[in-house]
């Protein structure tokens, strides 16, 4: 039984993931040094100020404010996200095919409130979810499962009866550490790498859900 779907927001919602890498290298890159593809990954589905206080501790810099660096960045991924992004294949109507079975539908980042609220508002998606949450209010962001158990617990339901919706390796280690079901749905770089194969499904794009998917996940312990 499933009561209720968590979606993450970037890479799964919006194809946002560019502009955070161009973001950070650009911002990074005048401060210090900007990161290369593999320290790329290995911050993917971290909270901001996670990926900061990482890289002044691994490249420093003079003048360090954790504060006006991580404004730096959201103000140009914000600006990336709504000038050049769109919503990702199958966004709308997975959401309506929740709406319509009456499933409880929310998202669960590690982006920031503000950030969360500028892009489903432009997108026009806001509303559509119960429930929003930032892990930025937790100690911990991904993997660590704080935030989809935030998510549940807001929602007033099971964490085992949730399904989450991620791009991310983090991510979805988080979802199973929550003890959730999850559709990992990483980018086609990611996508034949075996670690996802932790998640309960595996598509190339939520355009590919089907109630097939659905009965099948409803019907796992």
């Amino acid at each position: 039984m499933i009561a209720a779907v968590i979606f993450d927001m970037d890479g799964l919602i919006v194809d946002s993931e560019p502009y955070w890498r161009i973001a950070e290298t650009k911002i990074f890159g005048n401060l210090s040094v900007a990161p290369a593809e593999a320290d790329f990954e290995k911050m993917m589905g971290r909270q901001i100020n996670e990926v900061i206080q990482y890289w002044h501790q691994m490249h420093p810099w003079e003048n360090y404010s954790l504060a006006h660096t991580q404004k730096q960045i959201l103000s140009e991924v914000e600006k990336l996200v709504i000038e050049n992004s769109v919503l990702l294949p199958g966004v709308l109507e997975i959401i309506s095919f929740l709406k319509n079975k009456n499933i409880s539908i929310a998202l669960a980042s590690s982006s920031p409130t503000s950030l969360i609220n500028g892009i489903t508002k432009h997108f026009g998606i806001f509303d559509q979810f119960e429930i929003i949450c930032s892990a930025e209010y937790e100690k911990s962001g991904k993997p660590h499962p704080a935030v989809f158990l935030t998510t549940a617990k807001l929602l007033k339901v099971n964490a085992e009866s949730c399904l989450v919706l991620e791009d991310s390796y983090n991510g979805v280690l988080a979802a199973k550490a929550a003890q959730m079901k999850c559709i990992a749905v990483p980018c086609k770089e990611h996508f034949s790498q075996t670690r996802f194969d932790i998640a309960d499904l595996k598509l190339n794009s939520l355009k590919e859900f089907s109630l097939d998917h659905w009965e099948m996940l409803c019907n796992k312990n």
